[in-house]
Parts: C-alpha cells; structure tokens; sequence
C-alpha cells in the first residue's frame, strides 16, 4: 500500500490532476506517454483496496494499452478472462448468454475480464512509474492572473496551506467532487433535470458488493470461468470469479466478488450471515434442488453497500475568463450511474486516456505559439460518454 506523500507540492504545474483513481490514473498514463508535466494528487491517504469494480473490458484495455502496451497484458494476468456472461432465471435456469468471444474479429481481447478494481489501479500505478502525492485534501478553487504570461491560471489551495497554479486541472475527484463543487458546475438527474441533491435518496435502490470465499466444493451453478447474474424473486445476485493473490490465504480457490440486489437497507458493511441469508433465498440453488446446492459462505473478505444514483454534470469544462486555463471533468465527476456492466471503471479510464490525449494536443499547440492565446481547439473535441 502507498503511504500518504511527505515531499511539498509544486507551485505550479501545467497539468495537475486531482484524484488517482481509474480517471485520474488513466489521464496521468495518457499526459507521461505524451510528455507533458503534470501534478497526481488525492485526499486519500493511500489507494484503495474496497470493493468497487470487478469487469474491466475490451475498450478500456485498447485505451491503456495506448499509453503503455504493456499494461493490458498485466492487468490480464491478474485476472479471469471471462468469454462469456451468463443470465439465468432463479426458477428455470438459463435466459441468454452474452458471448465475447464473437469480438474476435475486432479486438485483441475477446473477453470480460474478472478483476477487482484495486488490481487495475495497482497495475496503472506501477506502469506509471510517477509520484502520486496522497493525502492532499481540495479546499478552495479560483481564477488567477498571471504576470507575463499568456494569461489566467486556476489556483487549487489544499488542505496543507499549499496551492498549485495550474493551466489544465482536471477534476477526477470522484461523484461527490469537490473541484465540481467549488467551480459551481451541478449534477443533475438525466431524466428529471434536477439536482441530484433534490432527487430523495431513498428512492435510489441499494445494493451490496462483497469478496467472499466459498466452501469446497463448489456447486455446479456457481462457474469459476465467467460471471453470472441470477434474476428473480425480486432481487438479482451476481457471482464475479476472482483469482486469488498474496492476500488471500491459502486454499482460497472459490474467491467470488457478489453483487446483491436488495429491496431494504443493507447494514453499511454487510457480514456472512446477512449475505448467506439473501444467497440461500435468492442464489443459486436457492429455488429448485434440480439446479445443485446453494453455495456456503465460509470467509467475507470484503464488503460495502452503495446506492445506485444517477448524474451528469452541467458541462464538462470551463474556459479561464482570463484564459487559456481549464477545468476538466471525467469519469464519476462527470457521470455518475449504476454499477452494471463495470460502467464507471470502464468509461472513467476512456474518459482519462481521451482527456490527456486532448489535453496534450492542446498544450503543444499553445507550446508552439508562444504567448498565443489559441482557441479551445483539442479541449473542444473531448467527448465524455454519456451515463
């Protein structure tokens, strides 16, 4: 684990970027294959080894492998390459099979992969090979003029009494971003086009993720090689096959990431016999003998509960007054939506490798006119993917 950073930060930087997770990870890969300066901060204090993310696919292992090709093939190695997705019904067994290996023709990884989101973020970290200063909270956020030089910078204050001036700040600070915060950039519903903060919260639908370890022997229903989502009875279950590592203990071949469905509120960190509870009403063999046993929980590793919420942001940039400055929003800042399918790793880390990539062709442009005060150019072109 990374501890939290004891070197000062810079005064100034031409790119900085606030938060290490997938987005702000995927944009740093992005800006260092591309040679422009760039500052990694976050609140934490270390990175995170919760339980998020447990697919990571095709498109986001094409965009890493863009800023560093050997990447993809590490993240691979540290998972479960999954061909295909099965959805079964609770009562009378399969509904439809997703089949990824039909991709074949089309890109180099013809697979869902089953990998924690942590592995991903850990696997970045090391190709990135850049200091990341943890422990560094935002607190204010402003517009300054710079003496003799092409314009205004944007002026990000942390909780230390230090302050980073910055041509490019891209927020990757999460949903409940405090850069979006402070620029007054809102988070609407997409349907209501209201605030978030007005939608009622207990009208969003809960639901839980754990890693747990299964007892031998596993029952048929529960595959090892690809995830299964399990429908009905008024929640849905999801079994994620994880291969174990160094921090699991030995003998820890039936490690599963489960994501529950549930219509209560979930205790904020949910233990064995709460889970064991919904799996024997609502998992696999929970309905009919015919379809195997309900497998046994036999150690929780990890577990969180979340509620599933909606947003986008009301633009995804501002321009300086006195320009060329920006604040740039990717990944969860900039939309935040379900967990299904893996969408707000997978899309964050495009966001981040899209964003970098306009970022530099900006800055080179700007490089190459010096004291110019070019137009938007390569910031216009960014195409953050709607939730």
């Amino acid at each position: 684990m990374l501890a939290a950073s004891a070197r000062r930060l810079p005064a100034s930087i031409e790119a900085l970027i606030v938060g290490a997770g997938p987005t702000g990870l995927a944009c740093a890969l992005g800006l260092s294959a591309r040679k422009v300066p760039f500052v990694l901060v976050d609140a934490l204090s270390a990175g995170h080894n919760g339980s998020r993310s447990a697919l990571t696919h095709a498109g986001a292992l094409e965009a890493l492998g863009s800023t560093h090709p050997a990447l993809p093939a590490a993240i691979v190695a540290d998972g479960t390459p999954s061909s295909a997705f099965r959805v079964v019904n609770i009562n009378r067994g399969p509904i439809f099979t997703l089949r990824f290996d039909k991709l074949a023709p089309f890109t180099k990884y013809p697979f869902s992969l089953c990998i924690p989101q942590h592995r991903v973020e850990r696997r970045m970290r090391e190709a990135l090979g850049h200091e990341i200063h943890w422990g560094n909270r935002v607190v204010g956020f402003r517009e300054e003029e710079q003496e003799g030089s092409d314009g205004s910078r944007y002026a990000v204050d942390f909780e230390s009494g230090e302050t980073i001036r910055a041509r490019y700040v891209v927020a990757a600070d999460g949903s409940k971003s405090m850069l979006r915060n402070l620029a007054g950039i809102g988070l609407s519903d997409p349907y209501t086009k209201k605030p978030t903060q007005a939608s009622p919260r207990e009208l969003d639908p809960s639901f839980v993720v754990a890693d747990v370890v299964f007892e031998e022997p596993l029952p048929e229903n529960t595959p090892r090689s690809t995830m299964q989502v399990m429908i009905g009875g008024g929640s849905i279950v999801i079994t994620s096959p994880i291969p174990p590592d160094a921090s699991n203990e030995p003998g820890d071949r039936n490690f599963f990431r489960m994501y529950i469905g549930v219509p209560d509120t979930p205790p904020s960190k949910p233990q064995a016999e709460y889970l064991q509870a919904i799996v024997d009403k609502h998992g696999p063999g929970s309905r009919s003998a015919e379809l195997g046993p309900v497998p046994r929980i036999k150690r929780v590793v990890d577990s969180a509960r979340y509620r599933v919420g909606l947003g986008l942001a009301d633009r995804y940039f501002q321009r300086a007054a006195g320009g060329p400055a920006y604040l740039l929003l990717a990944g969860d800042t900039a939309h935040r939506h379900g967990p299904a399918g893996g969408q707000g790793m997978n899309l964050s880390i495009c966001d981040g490798v899209e964003l970098a990539e306009a970022i530099a062709e900006h800055h080179s442009a700007v490089t190459r006119r010096k004291g110019g005060t070019r137009r938007d150019g390569g910031i216009r072109r960014l195409r953050v993917a709607p939730a």
